[in-house]
């Protein structure tokens, strides 16, 4: 793969250690996005590309793609934008693009037993948000209303400090993605290491 930051590289070095995710979380998207989003929509032609690039095998790519969806673009403070792929300047039809794909990738019927309705549901509703002009535009309106002051965001970034922090539970939103992908990695190693 090339020397920068690339969504394959990125979805792959996630899944491989869970522990940045908070950080990317947080963090801007990779502008190759789409490319991602074919990969778990198993799209052959970008499955293809991707496994070329990447080296490694279809099914950590594949689990890498999805792993970076469910936690990155659907982490629950992700706004519309994120949750489509995308942000505040990306045009319609790619937001568009992006929605089919992660629907193909998510839909209920491929997982009926998962989570996937309520991912369904998200991403529905995010493109519902910013499908026609006016809708995207009050939803920006909403957007900015809510981002905070430059003066708020100190005094609350202090009240965060004085307060206790809340108890974490260390589960995925769906456990069994994350089981599969480090039961992928440690069946790997374990043949690498008896070879």
């Amino acid at each position: 793969m090339t020397g920068r930051a690339t969504a394959l590289r990125s979805a792959i070095d996630l899944v491989q250690a869970p522990s940045r995710v908070r950080v990317a979380q947080s963090g801007p998207l990779p502008a190759d996005v789409p490319l991602l989003l074919r990969v778990a929509a198993r799209d052959e032609e970008a499955l293809s590309h991707a496994e070329a690039a990447s080296g490694r095998s279809r099914e950590l790519i594949h689990a890498a793609a999805m792993f970076f969806v469910e936690q990155i673009l659907l982490d629950p403070r992700s706004d519309s934008y994120r949750i489509l792929g995308g942000d505040p300047s990306t045009p319609a039809p790619d937001l568009r693009r992006n929605m089919a794909l992660l629907l193909r990738s998510l839909h209920p019927d491929i997982d009926p037993q998962g989570d996937s309705h309520a991912a369904a549901a998200r991403i529905a509703q995010a493109w519902n948000n910013v499908k026609t002009p006016e809708r995207r535009a009050a939803y920006d309106a909403h957007l900015a209303e809510a981002s905070p002051r430059p003066g708020r965001l100190l005094a609350r970034k202090r009240s965060r400090r004085r307060l206790p922090a809340p108890k974490r539970v260390a589960v995925a939103r769906r456990p069994g993605l994350l089981l599969r992908a480090l039961l992928f990695l440690f069946r790997r190693r374990r043949a690498t290491d008896g070879a």
